[in-house]
Formats: structure tokens, sequence, C-alpha cells
């Protein structure tokens, strides 16, 4: 007589509905999360650009633009850039560095003043490019006129002087959101 064989196939399903399971988890986690912090499945972006240069502290005036993008959009590629994206245009530490202390202050429709924090950027004098993007995040929710106020100042340390310069200059964009 010959012994009863089991079915191996019996763990091998296990093993798959639980592999289906997990996948069909994240699928959904993927598909509901972002509309779910968006609080919707499109939601208005509004991107400031404005250039600095810590040597005099001279800015090019702030631009911004509003763009609708999808909750998918905003998530995957904006709000993990974070709030603030710097690239140095014209740095040199041959003449000097600097310590830069950006603060946001965000004014929406209903006359609220949100404190969006402060952003510290150490490195040499020169240029730099800025790119902010408010959005759900920072409070850009509501249709209406938001003003944001962007507070730069920046400990200027030249070379070949024992002099420290503490420079502060404010910026005001206005936007629409519709």
């Amino acid at each position: 007589m010959s012994a009863p064989t089991t079915s191996p196939s019996k763990p091998r399903t296990r093993r798959r509905r639980v592999l289906a399971g997990t996948i069909a988890i994240i699928v959904l986690i993927v598909v509901l999360v972002p509309p779910l912090l968006a609080s919707g499945f499109t939601i208005p972006v509004s991107k400031v650009t404005f250039n600095e240069t810590t040597g005099s502290l001279a800015f090019a005036s702030a631009n911004a633009t509003v763009q609708v993008m999808t909750a998918y959009q905003w998530l995957f590629t904006v709000r993990t850039g974070g709030l603030i994206q710097t690239s140095n245009t014209d740095v040199s530490s041959s003449r000097g560095t600097v310590n830069i202390t950006v603060r946001l202050e965000l004014t929406n429709p209903s006359n609220q003043v949100v404190d969006l924090g402060n952003t510290t950027i150490n490195g040499a004098i020169g240029t730099r490019s800025h790119i902010l993007y408010l959005s759900v995040d920072q409070g850009v929710r509501v249709a209406g006129t938001y003003k944001l106020d962007i507070i730069v100042k920046a400990d200027v340390n030249p070379v070949g002087g024992p002099i420290q310069l503490a420079l502060t200059k404010t910026v005001t964009v206005i936007f629409t959101i519709s």
C-alpha cells in the first residue's frame, strides 16, 4: 500500500492570497491617500519664484503663478521636494560666507496671518534662485487673494574684513486662487 499524499498546493495558495491581498492594500493606499491628504482630486498650487544676492541682499521682485494639479502630482512631485527649493546660481566662498534665514508669513483671504516658519541656508556669498510651493499644506485652499511676505535675513561675513553685516529685506507677493 502506498502512503496518502498531501497536496502541496494549499500552502502555495495561501501565500498567493496573502501576497495578492498585500498588493491590493498597497494599491488602495497609493490610490486613496493623495486625494485624502489634498481634500480632493485637484488642488491649486502657487509657485513663487525670486532671486536674492546676499552680498547686497538685492532682490528681483517675486513672481507667483497659480496652477491646478492633481492630488497625485502634488503629493509625488511638489510635496516631496519641500516648501522652499534653492539653487545656487553664482556663489563663491572667495567673497565670504553667509547665514540666510528665510521667514514666510502668509495672509489668507480671511485676513489671518499664518506663520509658515523659517528656512536656514548656510554657504558662500552670491546669488541664489528660490522656488516656493504653496498649497493645501500651507493653508492655500479656498478661493480668494493671498499675500505672502518673504522676510530674508542675511548675516554676511565678507572676506578680508572684520565687518559683519546683518541685512534684512522683505518682499511681498500677492496671488489669487479662483
